[in-house]
Parts: C-alpha cells; structure tokens; sequence
C-alpha cells in the first residue's frame, strides 16, 4: 500500500513538473505532530487542532505561509518549495516534499561535454534529433526537447538549445518537540482588536510549563496571552493534553506581532482592511521582450502589503512610484503606483496569467503574447573604447569565440540566448571582464572601456635583415612606441652573435654617440639606431640574431638575420715558377703568400707532386695574412713567404713534371703551379755505354760459335 500511495504521489507531482522548471524530491516519508522537517530556511511540521484533527503547517522563520488540512492528495505550493499531502495514520502523516532546484550550469548538446560538481557527474552521451541520452551519477535518461528528468538531487532540462543541470540539497532530518503549537491564521485582515485562537498539545507523558511572551509588536499597538479572558503568562499542558489559549492583538494599522511560547516562535500578520485597489485592465496584447506599465490606484487610510503571487516563468513583475520597488507602504487618501511587467522575449505565444495580493488580496490581468523571439539567436555588438573614448582595436574572447575588433574598435557576433562570461583586450591594455545577459533574439550592444596598462610598449626595425661585408658595419633604425601609462626605460641588447662581432646602440647611423638605454614618456615614440661591425676575418654566411627590447615588466624580441659577404681573395707568386734538378737531387723555392682585401685566417699550404716526391712547405699553416684593424686604422703587414722544399728520387726519369700548390684559408683559397725539369748525371751515362759494349760482344761471340756448328 505504501509503495503504491508513493508511485501515485511521484505520478501527481511529475505531471505538474510538465512545461515547467523540474522540482527535485528532497524528503518523502512520515512526520509525526511535533516532528519537524527543514527545507532551507522553511520548516514543516504536523499540529493537531482543538477537536483532535490534524493540520500541515509551512512556516518561514516565525512566519506561518500555509496551514492545511492533512487530507489526501492536497497540495501546496510555496516560493518554489512543493508539498504533496498523503494519508495520515497512527505512525504519522506521509508527506513528499519537492523544491526548484538550484541552476548549477548549462551543456551544450555535444557528445562527452560533460559537467561535474559536488562529487557529482552528467555527461551527454548520444546526441539526436530530437532527444539527447545522458548520464547522471552513471544512470541513463534520454531526454526529449522542453522536458526534463530528475535522478536523485539533480534535474536535467533540455530546451532544445542547451541542456540545463539543476540540484537541490537534502531535506534535514526531523526532529522530535514535547509539544506542538496549531494556530489557523498567520495572516488576518481587521478592522478592530481580535482574538486568534492558539492550540498547545503535549507529547510528553508528564506535565509540561511553557512560558508565553509577546516578543515584538507596532509602535502604539497593544498585544498579550488570554485563557479564558484572563491574561496568562505562563500555561501548564496535562500528559498528552492539549490547552486552547488565545492573543489578543489590539492593532493601530497593519504590522506583524511576534510571540514565543516556550522555545516555539510565532507571529500573526495583522492587515487593515481600509485600503481598495483599483486596475483599469483585465487583458492586454504585447509582444514578447515589451516591457508594460499598468497605473495602479491605491484609494483608503492603512498600510499596504504587495506580493506578486502568480508569475509565469522568466516574467518579471514588480510595484514602484517610479524610484523604488514597493513592498510595503502607507496611503492615506490616494496613492498612484505603476505594475511594470517586463515579457521575456522567448515567452510563448498566446495567453499569459499575472495575479498579486494587495492585503492578502488577490489581483490580476491577462497578457496575450502575440509576437515571440523563441529559439532566435541574440545579436551582440561590442564596442571597445579608451579613457579618453576613442575607439580601441583589440580582441573580445565570448561563447568561445576569440574575434579581433574592426579598426573602429567593434565586433558584432551571434549567440545563443544565456549569461556569457566576456573578457575584452587591446595591446597596452588591462584586460577587462564583463557579464552580459541576452534574450532571445535580442539585439545589444556592450561599450568597454579599456585601461592602459602601466608599462606596455611595442618596438619594431627598420630592417630586419642586414647586408655587411667583412670589417665592415650595418645599420638600422629602431623605434621604441611607450603605451603604457607611465614613463619607462628600455634597454636595448642584440643577441645571437658569433665571437669576433661587436654592435653599438646609438643616437646617430654612424654610432658615433652610443647609449645605454631609451627613456620614453607614456605615448610617445623614441628612434634609435642599432650599428652591427663584422670582424675582419668573417666568412660568409647567414647569423640568426635576437633584438631583445627589455622595458620594466614588458620584454619583446625581434629577430634579426644578418648576411655576411666576405671578398677576401689570396693570392700566390713565386719566386722560381719553374726549376731544374737532377734525379736524387733537391731543390727548393719561396712563395709569397697575401690577401687582396680583407684578412684570411689559418692558410694552410698543400702540394700535389708525382709519386715518390718529397714537398714540404715552411710553414704549413699561416694564422693570418691580409690588413687588420686596429681602433679606427687599417694596418697592412704584406706578404708572407714560405719555403716549398722539393726532393726527387733517384729513380725519376728525366722530363718535364708540375706540383700544384694550392693555400686554402678560412675565407679564401688560392692555387700556383711550379714547373720542375729533372736532369740525369754524367756517371750514369758511362755505365750504360759500358754495357752496351758487353752486350753487343756477347752476342758477336755467340754468333760465331753458333756459325761453326
């Protein structure tokens, strides 16, 4: 039985969930008279009345909000708390309790965007056409477009744009009292004093003293404790019993008067009955996103309490005299107000129902919408500006879009209705976060002021590519911009050079007026000149240097390519190109070694001869040979001779042969050729006459022994 009562109960408080925030069940169970159940700041507990019969009473604070009947299948409905009446039986009364819960955040309808928060996880898992299956704490749901599902604490809404997550926090335990306090009305509307009846019933099996006390009333007004007629301060429950006393409220207008018997607080709202409303309309037409003033006419002597009451989702509705919003006012006579109700622009189309109370009162019109933006993109433009308000070119970072401004300083983009989180910037800039909401279909426009920031600057070369020649220097300009909003120093240094290289920051292109850093004043630009020197010795070639700029908390490097060209040349001339030895003998030559522009380093001198030569030139390896700079002078040293020492073996036959001698440098090469003429000895020309003899008699004597045979 109980199981059914709780799925008919769930069934009755969905369907009332349709089209509609979803209400998340925070308690669902029994409460006993004197039991309490805690909602937030709202309390709910069960009293019995005089005659035995059970009520449900919602308090906020000491403020009674409903007092039901506990009878089946009512229902209450409170500032987004929903209470759900069952059966009462001896184990006491089943009640479910349901609140709005509160927005946590919004997906968008993409598989495994995903949100977790307080140990909890939903994730979306299959996107379609017109559902989307997601995953809340591991439990599936298929959601369809405008209908939401709830899994525990935690509500999921899709409206067809973005999937909604809401969560409630937990009802508090009950809690058990010795007694409980019933009183029927916890707003009254007089003209007059007034007895309000007030029933104390015991649980507790022995007697019980409770102190009765007035704890607050209107100035003027008088209120005390009464049984029957005679003024009590303190009253004594039987076991189990229940005593009827009353207060006694004598008003001077309408106010509040608050109580306290024993630990239980009280108060009994007190309404003059002396003031008429009066409305000119019933029904009016409007489009969606109009905002309506409806005059309202206060006509009487008393005080006046506004509470709007019935209100469709995302309308506004509220009371002013035209500078502030009005609760709670006097009249005397007549007092003109203004109802301002303000239509979201993705209110749907047809009749819309207000209502509010005046005194506890109810009033009401009809707005029939006619016109609707639902579904349609917002268009919003963002103007970026500085102090002084001109426009600033920068960059806007919004619903995950990054777009750089038009020169005017502007950006216009699409985006779905919801509250977006903007951040705006420009370079020299702090930059600036703004939360915008839009509307459906709304049309905003969003001005930013930008602040400089305080030290900001932006350099830049004339050249980033220079041209030098060994032993010679390049130049370019730099230009220092300060867009910051203070005076700042920069340091100029270049990095990436080779050893040998030496540059010079300077007021002039010749660098003969270098310094050490840039002052520059807030706005203002400041040139200087950046003059790199190549050393003498250089070889051609491509440097990848860096420009670093560095101010007090900004830094910018500059890359700065520089190519190198070197024209040295060597060259070789030799004392005795061509030279004349005799097989076994030796002989040797200088070779006068030079540069012909610029200095060429390590010359090393190598020789090809025929095979079985001994070259050997010395020295092998010259350091340096060429002009040299010293400071301002260009100093030549000439030439430098080296000895090439040659060594022919005795086996060379005579004949002509060449060596070709070649000077390879760091930045140049060079090559000469020597001719050498070998000659044979005088010696060995007798020996092969000698032998020419023996030969030619060896053979005479062979023939004439032969010839006799």
């Amino acid at each position: 039985m109980k199981r059914f009562l709780v799925v008919l109960l769930s069934l009755v408080l969905l369907s009332s969930l349709v089209a509609a925030q979803p209400y998340v069940t925070v308690f669902e169970g029994r409460i006993s008279t004197g039991q309490t159940v805690a909602v937030g700041n709202y309390t709910i507990t069960v009293v019995q009345a005089a005659d035995g019969s059970y009520y449900l009473m919602l308090r906020n604070g000491s403020r009674i909000l409903e007092l039901k009947p506990f009878a089946f299948g009512t229902e209450i409905e409170r500032d987004g708390l929903k209470i759900l009446i069952g059966s009462y039986t001896a184990q006491g009364g089943f009640i479910v309790v349901s609140v709005k819960p509160n927005f946590v955040t919004s997906l968008r309808p993409e598989v495994g965007a995903r949100a977790s928060f307080n140990g909890n996880v939903v994730e979306i898992t299959a996107v379609g056409n017109r559902t989307i299956d997601v995953s809340v704490n591991g439990v599936a749901r298929t959601l369809e477009v405008n209908k939401s599902v709830v899994v525990d604490l935690i509500a999921v809404e899709y409206d067809g744009n973005a999937i909604n997550i809401y969560a409630a926090n937990p009802a508090s335990e009950t809690v058990s009292m010795e007694y409980s306090v019933f009183y029927p009305y916890g707003k009254i509307r007089v003209s007059g004093p007034v007895d309000v009846p007030i029933t104390i019933t015991s649980t507790s099996d022995s007697e019980l003293s409770l102190s009765l006390k007035v704890t607050s009333i209107p100035e003027g007004w008088r209120a005390s404790f009464r049984y029957e007629g005679v003024e009590v301060e303190e009253i004594t429950l039987p076991p189990r019993g229940s005593v009827t006393i009353s207060i006694h409220i004598e008003p001077a207008g309408s106010g509040t008067v608050g109580f306290v018997i024993g630990d239980f607080p009280g108060s009994i709202q007190v309404e003059d009955a002396a003031v008429d409303v009066s409305i000119p309309y019933l029904s009016l037409e409007a489009e969606a996103g109009q905002r309506l003033a409806i005059p309202v006419t206060f006509t009487g002597s008393g005080t006046v309490e506004f509470e709007p009451k019935e209100v469709p989702a995302g309308w506004t509705m509220y009371l002013t005299d035209g500078q502030y919003k009005l609760r709670s006012f006097t009249v005397s006579g007549t007092f003109s107000a203004t109802l301002l109700i303000e239509i979201p622009r993705n209110a749907t189309l047809g009749d819309h129902r207000l209502s509010f109370t005046v005194n506890g009162e109810e009033h009401g019109l009809t707005v029939h919408v006619y016109k609707t933006y639902l579904g349609q993109p917002a268009r919003l433009t963002v103007i970026l500006t500085d102090e002084s308000g001109n426009p600033v070119r920068g960059w806007v970072s919004v619903g995950g879009k990054n777009i750089t401004t038009s020169a005017a300083g502007s950006i216009t983009v699409e985006l779905p209705a919801g509250e977006y989180r903007l951040t705006a910037s420009a370079p020299g800039a702090i930059p600036k976060e703004e939360t915008v909401t839009l509307g459906d279909g709304e049309e905003k426009t969003l001005r930013i002021t930008l602040a400089r920031a305080p030290y900001y600057f932006e350099a830049k070369v004339q050249n980033d590519v220079l041209m030098v020649q060994a032993g010679a220097s390049a130049t370019t300009e730099i230009t220092v911009t300060n867009l910051g909003s203070n005076e700042d120093e920069y340091r100029i240094t270049l990095e990436g050079l080779e050893a040998g290289w030496s540059y010079v920051v300077s007021q002039d292109p010749s660098g003969a007026t270098p310094i050490g850093s840039l002052k520059v004043d807030p706005g203002e630009s400041v040139s200087a000149y950046l003059v790199v020197i190549a050393p003498f010795n250089v070889a051609s070639g491509e440097i990848n240097a860096r420009l670093v700029i560095t101010g007090k908390e900004t830094k910018r490097e500059i890359p700065v390519t520089i190519k190198v060209e070197n024209p040295a040349t060597l060259s070789l001339d030799v004392d005795y190109p061509t030279l004349t030895v005799k097989a076994g003998g030796s002989t040797a030559t200088k070779i006068w070694v030079d540069s012909m522009g610029t200095t060429v380093t390590n010359v090393k001198i190598t020789a090809q001869a025929p095979n079985g030569w001994e070259v050997e030139a010395v020295p092998a390896t010259i350091p340096r040979v060429g002009p040299t700079r010293e400071g301002n002078m260009i100093i030549s040293e000439g030439p430098t001779n080296v000895e090439l020492r040659i060594k022919v073996p005795k086996s060379a036959p005579a004949g002509t042969y060449t060596i070709t001698v070649t000077a390879t440098g760091d930045q140049a090469k060079a090559e000469t050729v020597i001719t050498v003429r070998v000659t044979q000895g005088s010696s060995s020309a007798y020996i092969g006459i000698v032998l020419l003899v023996v030969v030619f008699g060896i053979v005479i004597w062979l023939m004439r022994r032969v010839g006799r045979r």
